[in-house]
């Protein structure tokens, strides 16, 4: 299954735009369908499939999916390409909830609205109700450590001619932030600003850097 989480990457990127949870229609009938085959699982073999799909979800470097995944299907006598379609469902499926900041009741609404058997909704809850907290945490870790600014250049500059006498002579700032927006890409913003509004930048910064070091104190 050394293929599985490459796999696995390229749906989320293809389908995630599209699904919204609690009522939405707009769920691919396929990873519906790939999701409510969970209820084929007994109520040993389910639970233990739901840790590994959200284990994978908190901890992607870590979490040893692949080797896990192929021991459940070699232990469990699944077929290998059944087992990956329904792994990808719950996957989906719980990227979805994670987003979402759905509450455990929130998430077996959706798996009775999908068509989950009564025993895979409770099985699937009682584990939501084990993680959900924990990948929670991890989104908001996700999100302050996208969108950090990484570099920083800037120069200063004296205007030397323009249509307004006034600004003739004065100082202006040209600032260069990198930002870093996550999944290894980097973007550079450019500014330009007079050194009054540069100070107030600064200011701004300050501020905003107490709040984080409150928040995270």
């Amino acid at each position: 299954v050394g293929w599985l989480v490459g796999w696995l990457v390229d749906w989320l990127i293809n389908w995630m735009a599209s699904y919204f949870f609690c009522g939405s229609n707009e769920l691919d009938p396929q990873i519906q369908s790939d999701i409510v085959t969970a209820s084929n699982f007994n109520q040993t073999q389910l639970p233990e499939l739901v840790t590994l799909v959200l284990e994978l979800l908190l901890d992607p470097n870590g979490s040893g999916f692949q080797e896990k995944l192929g021991e459940f299907a070699s232990t469990n006598g699944v077929n290998a390409p059944a087992l990956k379609n329904v792994a990808r469902g719950l996957v989906i499926f719980f990227r979805g909830a994670t987003k979402h900041n759905l509450a455990p009741a929130q998430v077996a609404a959706d798996c009775e609205s999908l068509g989950l058997s009564e025993e895979a909704t409770g099985a699937i809850k009682e584990c939501w109700e084990k993680y959900y907290a924990g990948l929670a945490g991890a989104q908001v870790d996700k999100t302050i450590m996208a969108n950090q600014v990484i570099d920083m250049e800037w120069k200063f500059g004296v205007t030397a001619a323009s249509n307004q006498v006034a600004q003739v002579g004065a100082t202006f700032l040209h600032l260069k932030l990198v930002i870093d927006r996550g999944n290894g890409r980097h973007e550079d913003v450019f500014m330009e600003m007079s050194l009054p509004q540069f100070f107030q930048f600064m200011a701004d910064m300050e501020k905003a850097k107490t709040h984080l070091d409150f928040l995270s104190s």
